[in-house]
């Protein structure tokens, strides 16, 4: 037995038990639980039936099974970006709302300062 049968299914429970204690700590949605749960239970199925690539990848008609664990790493990793994408250009609009809500706030004239 190979030492990656061994040591990825380690790592994938541990990463699905760390998903789920986040959930339970109500840091991450169960939708997010669900699919990484999903991914880490194909790492644990790939890493022990190595032979299994090959199977899933014939269903979507990609001829060996480490280029169908290629692509699927890929586009999950384009997922990801995506995602990360998508939360930044929300963070950055709610920052911009606040730093004007904040001037606004806090308007300071030139003739109060000369005030002063």
């Amino acid at each position: 037995m190979l030492l990656y049968s061994i040591l990825f299914p380690i790592i994938s429970i541990l990463a699905i038990l760390w998903f789920f204690y986040r959930y339970l700590k109500e840091k991450q949605s169960l939708m997010t639980v669900v699919l990484w749960t999903i991914l880490w239970l194909f790492v644990i199925v790939f890493s022990i039936f190595p032979n299994y690539s090959d199977r899933f990848a014939k269903l979507f008609g990609i001829t060996r099974g480490l280029d169908f664990i290629i692509i699927i790493v890929f586009i999950v990793l384009f997922y990801i970006v995506f995602r990360l994408y998508n939360k930044i250009d929300i963070l950055q609009d709610e920052i911009n709302k606040i730093v004007k809500e904040v001037a606004l706030s806090n308007e300071i004239t030139l003739d109060d300062e000369e005030d002063e």
